[in-house]
């Protein structure tokens, strides 16, 4: 009898066992489908169903998410510039018109139609703050301003912008951004959804720190030790607008905000910053607890740093404020560029910072008639950056026409993807923009020197771009416009270099298909690879795949 039981005891066992590790195959099966960052080699990429993933993407203007009626013909447009992401908005507003009531049409609908036109998703939470406002929120938030208080400026004014630090505010935004992520996790079985970004731009616009009784009281308590242990620990990584106040203070280990970092606009946006971010930390928590798929923050930039917090939205997730939300946001993955700056390469340099990826959810100011930079700026992100993303605003705005130029440098970078995002990794890649700063005059990769140029003769308006990757030892993919590469040897020993042969092409199925052998009049690294040097050979849409083979000797 004994032995009996003992036999089903061991049969119950052995199918329980069974049992449990298939549910840990298909959970594990399951999670490699999740969308996750990754880093290898001190790069961190996308990784969608375990494989690297450049969003080449693009942003909805504000309102066109708000209607699935106006998205109908949004969507094949969107498709048809080559664009593989499209960032979109859910707003509070719209979820959770009613306290507890949830309108999930939208996202239901957005998500089963980015599926219908074979594109990913980045969701925009549009939840207590977009732009430095609160215009979001729904209207039972709006106007109960007891149980959901404004911030104050300096002057007693009240401002349109919700607390950072009122519980109420942060348990009302929680329960929303819960609801959106368990039901992302209902409807997109197919992982349509990469990521989520948790509210847009925050901070307080028109002041340097919220002066409403609550928030002066807690600025005059001790800094969180959370926060001092983090400055403490990564001193020497910090950027010089947290590190210097800090040392020039006594490095004090106890202290109120201005003890510790003296009295100052700049004190001022770290307070900001820290409530910022342990208040969108709390919703990237609880989202992963549900879902866990990578999450970002996104910033206005902070105006090259020239001027006072308040002209930006003063304690976001900019460039001066990255490591005060590194150290109170762990949660959240990225914080991303909304890169509008003239300056733009620098901009986008500030970002890469104590490995923080750069990652652009928005670019090109069509309001500062910034139309045709996506292409050049899409190349030198990818190439020089190693970004995870780049992504225009507004690409549903009618300047973004059947023709226009983004088609075509997206239809090549969707070609050479999975070359970029191994070359990221591997080091073997460069991307260069005519007319910005930060762009490389010359880069080495193996053992050659190259150098673009933009002499070419061509319309004014034409800016040249592009990027080298090194595919072997002496073989590399040239790819863009309106320029040419020259080369030279930097091997000392070999200080002679030649180039052997120049291909134009493009990759089928991973394998490089010629279209034809440049040579003669045509021989030399040049994009288009057209004889001569005439200024009517040089178009906007003209971006040309060159396979090169060079050697020293």
């Amino acid at each position: 009898m004994k032995r009996i039981q003992l036999l089903i005891v061991l049969a119950l066992s052995l199918a329980l066992l069974g049992a449990c590790s298939r549910v840990n195959y298909l959970l594990k099966q399951n999670n490699l489908a999740i969308p996750k960052i990754k880093e290898i080699n001190g790069v961190k990429q996308l990784h969608v169903s375990d494989e690297p993933f450049l969003i080449i993407g693009a942003e909805l203007l504000n309102s066109s998410a708000s209607s699935v009626g106006h998205m109908k013909n949004i969507w094949p447009r969107v498709r048809s510039f080559n664009v593989n992401t499209v960032f979109l908005p859910i707003t509070w507003q719209q979820f959770e018109p009613v306290e507890g009531n949830f309108d999930y049409s939208l996202i239901d609908s957005h998500i089963k139609s980015a599926k219908e036109n074979k594109l990913k998703l980045v969701i925009l939470w549009f939840g207590s703050w977009k732009n430095g406002e609160s215009n979001y929120t729904p209207d039972w938030i709006k106007t109960d301003m007891e149980r959901f208080p404004r911030m104050v400026f300096k002057d007693g004014k009240i401002s349109s912008t919700i607390s950072n630090i009122n519980k109420n505010c942060l348990n009302a935004d929680l329960k929303a951004y819960k609801k959106l992520i368990e039901r992302i996790v209902q409807t997109d079985k197919n992982h349509t959804v990469l990521m989520v970004q948790i509210e847009n731009e925050v901070g307080l616009l028109g002041g340097s720190r919220d002066f409403s009784p609550e928030a002066t009281e807690l600025f005059g308590q001790d800094v969180p030790d959370e926060l001092l242990g983090y400055i403490n620990k990564n001193l020497n990584k910090l950027k010089p607008n947290i590190s210097t106040p800090y040392v020039n203070n006594g490095k004090k280990t106890k202290g109120t905000w201005t003890e510790v970092f003296g009295m100052s606009p700049n004190t001022d946006e770290i307070f900001m910053a820290w409530n910022y971010a342990k208040y969108v930390n709390e919703l990237a928590k609880a989202g992963k607890a549900i879902y866990n798929i990578p999450t970002l923050v996104n910033a206005w930039d902070a105006s090259g740093g020239n001027l006072i917090p308040g002209v930006w939205p003063s304690g976001g997730p900019n460039y001066l404020m990255l490591d005060i939300w590194q150290a109170g946001a762990p949660d959240v993955d990225v914080l991303a560029n909304d890169n509008y700056s003239p300056k733009f390469g620098s901009s986008a340099a500030n970002f890469v910072h104590n490995k923080n990826p750069l990652f652009l959810p928005e670019a090109c100011a069509i309001w500062m008639n910034d139309t045709i930079s996506a292409g050049p700026k899409a190349f030198f992100t990818f190439g020089h950056f190693k970004a995870i993303s780049f992504s225009p605003f507004g690409i549903d705005h009618h300047i973004y026409h059947g023709n226009h130029p983004i088609k075509k440098a997206y239809e090549v970078l969707n070609n050479l993807e999975p070359l970029i995002t191994k070359a990221q990794v591997d080091n073997k890649i460069n991307g260069f923009m005519e007319g910005d700063d930060a762009s490389p005059a010359s880069f080495q990769l193996g053992n050659f020197i190259f150098k673009p140029k933009y002499d070419l003769q061509k319309d004014p308006v034409i800016k040249g771009f592009g990027m080298v990757i090194q595919i072997s030892e002496n073989e590399f993919i040239v790819s863009g416009n309106a320029c040419h590469v020259s080369y030279e040897s930097a091997d000392p020993g070999k200080p002679n270099s030649q180039l052997l042969s120049v291909e134009e092409g493009k990759f089928v199925d991973g394998k490089w298909v010629k279209k034809r052998t440049i040579n003669g009049d045509e021989f030399g690294i040049k994009l288009p690879p057209n004889p001569y040097n005439l200024a009517s050979d040089v178009h906007l849409n003209d971006v040309t795949i060159l396979k090169v083979k060079l050697f020293n000797y």
